[in-house]
C-alpha cells in the first residue's frame, strides 16, 4: 500500500487519524489491464488498522470489497489512473463493478459540466446583442457621417459628434456597473439578469426613432447602461455555478458571443438598412426573456437569501442530476462545503469596510483587475474594432472597408474559440503574456506599414496592400485568445470572497473609464498625431503591459472557490 498526500488535489490536509491510501485492483484478462484509484477518507479512519480480503489480499485502514461497497460511505474517488501491468489474483466481478462505478461518476462529471453550458449559452443571447450595439458604430457611423443622409434631421454628424457616439457607451457602462452591482447584492443575480432587458431593448428603439444626434447619444448611454450589467454580473454567474475545471471555458464564452454580436452587426450593416437593423435586434432580448424564465437563479444567491431547499434544487439544475436519487456522495459533499461557505461569510461581518481591502491578497487582487482592465482597453483594439470601418478606409488597403471589417470579425471569433482550448490547458499567465505581446507586435507592425504609405513610400508598397487586412486580423487573434476574456473572469479567483463582488464592480467601472477615455480620444488622436501614432502609442502600452503581468500577476487555473480557507 501507498501513504501519500498531494495539497494540489486535497482543499485540506487530513487529520492526524486520516490516511491516503492507494488501492490497485487488476483483472485477470490482459486487454482489461491495471486500475488504480486512489481514496481519500471522508472520515477519520485509524491509520494502524488493517484487515484481510477474502482474496488474501491485505488492506490499509479499512476493508475495502468491490463487491459489497464497505467503503463507499467513507471514501470518495479523486483521481484514476490507467496502466497495462496484469499482475494480480483480485476477483474479475469486483474489479467489472469498480470499473462500472468509475464510468458511472465520469458519466456524471460530463453531464454537470454539459447542463452548466447550457444556462451560459441562453445567458450570453443578450450579450450577443450588447455585442452588435458595439459593432454597430463601424457600418452606421459613416452613414450618419455622409453629406447626404437623411436619416437625422439635425444634418451629417460631425467627428466630434461620431467620438461622443462612439464613447457615450462607456458612461452608460460607468453607471450601469455600479446599479447591477448594487442589485445583485440586493435580488441576486437572477433578476439582476433579467433587468438587463429594459435598457438594452430601449437602445434599440430609441435608435429606429431617432431623429437627432441628442437621441442618439440617449441611445448609446442606455446600451452602456446594460452593458456595465452584463460585465458585472456574468462573472459572478459563471463562478456561481461552474466547476473549477471548466470556469475558464464558460468564461470564455462571454467574448465569444460579444465577439460574435460584434460581427453580426458588420455583416447585417453592409447588407440591411439603418431602421430595419434596429427593428431586427429586438428580438434577441425577446428570446432572452424567455429563456430567463426557465433558467433557475444559483445556488449561492438561494443560501443568501435564506432558500436553502430551493438553493439545493438549483445546484442539481446546474449539476445535472434530476432526481434526489441521483444524488452521489460528491454532490452531497460539495453542496455542505457551499453552504458552510456561505455561512461561515454570514457569520462575519456583512458589511464591506475598508478595513477589508487592507489586506496584501485585497490590494493585489485589486491593482492587478484595474491593471488588467487598463490593458484590456489601451492596447487598442477595442477602439480599433468600433471605428473599424473609418480605419481600413485610411490605412492604405484596397479591400471594402466594410469587407474588411467582415474578414477581422471573423478572425475574432476564431481566436476567441481558440482560447476554448488554451485558457484551461496552458493556463491565464502565460496566456496573457502570449496574447498581450502578440497584440503589441501586430499594432507596431502596421504602424510602420501606415508610416511608410503616408511618407511617400506607396510605389514600394503597392503589392503589399494585403498587409494591413492581414496584421490587423492576426492582432485581433491574438487579442481574443487571451486579454480579451481573462481579465473578466480571473478576478473572481483573485480577491478575498467577502470583498469579491465589490471588487469586481470597481474593476468593471474602471474598464468603463478606460473605454471611454480610449473611445473618445481615438478620433482626436488620428487627426492629431496620425494613424500610425496611435498604433505605434497602443503598442507601446502592451509591450509595458506583458512586463507587468510577468511580474505581477498569479497563475489562478484551477483555484477552489470555495477553498478550505473560506469555510
Amino acid at each position: 500500500m501507498v501513504a501519500q498526500f498531494s495539497h494540489s488535489i486535497i482543499s485540506q490536509p487530513p487529520p492526524p487519524s486520516v490516511m491516503i491510501s492507494t488501492m490497485t485492483i487488476t483483472s485477470t484478462q490482459p486487454d482489461r489491464g491495471l486500475i488504480r484509484e486512489r481514496l481519500i477518507p471522508q472520515t477519520p479512519v485509524s491509520a494502524t488498522s488493517t484487515s484481510r480480503t477474502n482474496t488474501g489480499v491485505q488492506r490499509d485502514s479499512v476493508y475495502y470489497s468491490g463487491v459489497t461497497s464497505t467503503c463507499s460511505p467513507h471514501f470518495t474517488r479523486i483521481d484514476l489512473c490507467l496502466s497495462n501491468n496484469a499482475i494480480s489474483d483480485f476477483p474479475l466481478e469486483e474489479v467489472t463493478l469498480l470499473s462500472l462505478r468509475l464510468e458511472s461518476r465520469v458519466r456524471a462529471r460530463q453531464v454537470a459540466d454539459t447542463f452548466a453550458k447550457r444556462p451560459v449559452l441562453g445567458v450570453n443571447i443578450i450579450n450577443l446583442s450588447h455585442g452588435a450595439a458595439l459593432g454597430w458604430v463601424s457600418p452606421y457611423l459613416p452613414v450618419l457621417m455622409n453629406p447626404d443622409q437623411d436619416i437625422l434631421d439635425t444634418g451629417p454628424v460631425t467627428i466630434e459628434q461620431g467620438s461622443w457616439i462612439g464613447s457615450i457607451l462607456c458612461l452608460g457602462a460607468l453607471f450601469g456597473a455600479f446599479l447591477y452591482g448594487f442589485m445583485v447584492e440586493k435580488v441576486g443575480i437572477k433578476r439582476t439578469l433579467q433587468a438587463l432587458v429594459v435598457p438594452h431593448s430601449a437602445f434599440w428603439i430609441i435608435t429606429c426613432l431617432a431623429t437627432s444626434v441628442t437621441q442618439l447619444y440617449l441611445a448609446r448611454f442606455l446600451a452602456g447602461l446594460s452593458g456595465g450589467g452584463i460585465i458585472v454580473v456574468f462573472p459572478l454567474f459563471i463562478a456561481d455555478i461552474s466547476d473549477k475545471k471548466i470556469r475558464g471555458i464558460l468564461g470564455s464564452f462571454l467574448a465569444l458571443t460579444s465577439n460574435g454580436g460584434i460581427l453580426l452587426m458588420y455583416v447585417i450593416g453592409d447588407v440591411l438598412s439603418y431602421r430595419t437593423v434596429a427593428l431586427s435586434m429586438l428580438v434577441l432580448p425577446l428570446i432572452f426573456t424567455i429563456l430567463m424564465c426557465f433558467i433557475p437563479d444559483t445556488p449561492q444567491t438561494c443560501l443568501k437569501m435564506g432558500r436553502p431547499i430551493e438553493a439545493e434544487r438549483c445546484f442539481m439544475f446546474y449539476r445535472g442530476i434530476k432526481t434526489p436519487a441521483e444524488k452521489t456522495s460528491a454532490f452531497r459533499q460539495e453542496f455542505d462545503n457551499m453552504e458552510k461557505f456561505i455561512e461561515h461569510n454570514a457569520g462575519q461581518s456583512s458589511r464591506v469596510t475598508l478595513a477589508d481591502f487592507q489586506s496584501r491578497e485585497a490590494k493585489l487582487g485589486l491593482f492587478i483587475g484595474v491593471f488588467l482592465m487598463f490593458i484590456n482597453q489601451f492596447c487598442g483594439v477595442f477602439a480599433i474594432l468600433t471605428y473599424a470601418a473609418s480605419i481600413f478606409a485610411g490605412v492604405g488597403s484596397t479591400l471594402d472597408p466594410n469587407t474588411s471589417a467582415i474578414i477581422m470579425g471573423t478572425i475574432q471569433i476564431v481566436g476567441t474559440l481558440s482560447s476554448f482550448v488554451f485558457v484551461d490547458l496552458a493556463g491565464r499567465k502565460v496566456l496573457l503574456i502570449v496574447s498581450t505581446f502578440g497584440t503589441g507586435l501586430g499594432l507596431l507592425l502596421l504602424a510602420v506599414f501606415n508610416w511608410f504609405t503616408g511618407n511617400g513610400a506607396e510605389q514600394w508598397l503597392q503589392d503589399y496592400s494585403w498587409f494591413p487586412i492581414v496584421s490587423l486580423s492576426a492582432t485581433v487573434y491574438l487579442f481574443s485568445i487571451g486579454l480579451c476574456n481573462i481579465p473578466f473572469f480571473v478576478l473572481p479567483e483573485l480577491l478575498p470572497p467577502k470583498i469579491c463582488n465589490v471588487g469586481n464592480t470597481l474593476s468593471m467601472v474602471s474598464i468603463t473609464i478606460f473605454s471611454f477615455i480610449s473611445l473618445k480620444i481615438f478620433p482626436i488622436m488620428v487627426e492629431v498625431i496620425k494613424l500610425y501614432g496611435a498604433l505605434g502609442l497602443f503598442a507601446g502600452i502592451s509591450f509595458a503591459g506583458v512586463a507587468m503581468i510577468a511580474l505581477i500577476v498569479p497563475e489562478t487555473k484551477g483555484k477552489n472557490l470555495i477553498g478550505p480557507q473560506n469555510v
